[in-house]
């Protein structure tokens, strides 16, 4: 299992974010240091000091996803996001603090791509 380190500016708005987003338990949150861990695969490590990047997760449904994305009620003065791209299997979009986020379904061709040049 790998520690992805995901830019973020405000801390606790993005750890929040991101659960959100994946529908993550409570339990998966931690707040000191803010991280998140996904199940069984890699963990997020949010830091006000890395910079924006690019992060590849994986997820049981893009279409949940997408929807909870969509549907995330967004706190006064937040950014909520953006969709880039969407395809079968696969969701790209700028989170709030401007790193590029790609959900990738188990299974998909992409996902077995991304992980094979990693």
């Amino acid at each position: 299992m790998a520690i992805q380190c995901i830019y973020a500016p405000d801390l606790l708005a993005s750890l929040h974010w991101y659960a959100d987003v994946l529908n993550l338990p409570a339990e998966a949150l931690q707040t000191e240091p803010p991280a998140l861990q996904l199940p069984g695969t890699d963990g997020l490590m949010f830091s006000a000091q890395a910079r924006p990047g690019t992060h590849v997760l994986p997820v049981a449904s893009v279409a949940d996803a997408r929807l909870r994305f969509e549907h995330r009620q967004v706190v006064p003065g937040e950014n909520q996001g953006r969709i880039v791209a969407a395809g079968l299997g696969r969701l790209s979009f700028i989170d709030p603090a401007n790193n590029q986020l790609t959900l990738l379904e188990p299974g998909s061709d992409a996902l077995a791509v991304e992980h094979s040049a990693g």
